[in-house]
């Protein structure tokens, strides 16, 4: 059963390599935007799980990091002030770990429901800030338009929807890799312990603060990684890049692809944003969809997508073993 599980398992990476490398490049512009924009949301969503999913905090605050990078990416090209890409990068991340490592060291020393107060507020003083305080950098509810696509210095150019569609395959890669080591770690295995049971974890002798304040300031990295590629890839950065709707729907997605579960990111941003774009060609009212979609998860898909697919596989070896 072991062999034939690493088989199945070879088999389906391999599949989702062709898929992904080869078949998706070749496809028309309209799916290759799709999967992009999937791609781009699932690292977003992945920073979310880490911190929910591993950890047990949900924020609501999210979006700050998200939209944070987002804004310092549109700042730094629209006004020319800084036009090499890893510099530009190297600065909005810079920031995000200055945001979070400063609203962690607060946000972390409370627990459950005022950790998710705490985080909501904080975004919500940051959307502020930006909306108004910032208004002249920021341009209000007008946000910041013609973003060029990023110069990597590499012969291929990313203003073409292909290349530009391989960078963020290779970042979503790198991304999801980080993901995997910190949860196949001691280190993730503690975040486990602490989201099962933080009292005992203080009694094994871990400082859970530090961790939690780690896994915070690592989930906001991620999270700006995915604010840097949305920025370039939709040109256009507006204030609900900062908004706590915005956390709301991280967290909508990763209910709907599974919590805890390392491809539950990807299959809820693909149920979501894939139904959203297919839903949104037919009717405008695509948020009441969505309530009724996240309804069904919550009362017959616990485990979201991925219990569901990993329940279903289960089954399926089971049967096989008895035949």
């Amino acid at each position: 059963m072991g062999i034939l599980a690493q088989k199945e398992k070879l088999i389906f990476f391999g599949l989702l390599g062709i898929l992904l490398i080869v078949i998706v490049p070749l496809s028309p512009r309209y799916m290759q935007t799709l999967i992009t924009s999937i791609l781009i949301v699932s690292i977003y969503v992945g920073s979310a799980n880490l911190l929910t999913g591993y950890t047990g905090l949900v924020s609501l605050g999210q979006a700050m990091f998200w939209g944070s990078a987002a804004y310092m990416v549109a700042i730094l090209t629209s006004r020319g002030l800084v036009h090499n890409f890893y510099l530009i990068s190297l600065l909005s991340l810079i920031m995000v770990v200055v945001l979070s490592a400063t609203f962690g060291a607060l946000a972390v020393r409370t627990k459950r429901l005022y950790f998710m107060i705490l985080t909501f507020a904080f975004g919500h003083v940051v959307w502020a800030v930006a909306m108004y305080s910032l208004q002249t950098l920021t341009q209000g509810f007008n946000g910041i338009s013609d973003i060029r696509r990023p110069d990597l210095g590499l012969p291929w150019s990313m203003e073409g929807h292909r290349n530009f569609y391989y960078l963020v395959l290779v970042v979503a890669g790198l991304c999801f890799t980080v993901v995997y080591l910190i949860i196949r770690s001691p280190f993730g295995r503690a975040l486990v312990g602490i989201r099962d049971n933080e009292h005992r974890m203080v009694a094994l002798g871990y400082n859970t603060f530090l961790y939690k304040y780690l896994c915070y300031v690592l989930g906001a990295v991620i999270s700006g990684v995915g604010g840097i590629l949305y920025a370039y890839f939709n040109g256009y950065v507006n204030p609900s890049e900062l908004h706590w709707l915005w956390s709301g729907d991280a967290l909508m997605m990763m209910f709907i692809g599974g919590v805890g579960t390392f491809w539950g990111p990807v299959l809820g941003a693909l149920v979501y944003t894939g139904l959203r774009y297919w839903v949104s060609a037919y009717t405008r009212y695509w948020f009441g969809i969505e309530g009724v979609i996240f309804i069904l998860v919550v009362l017959f898909f616990r485990g979201g997508a991925a219990g569901f697919l990993s329940e279903l596989q289960r089954r399926l070896s089971h049967r096989s073993a008895q035949g």
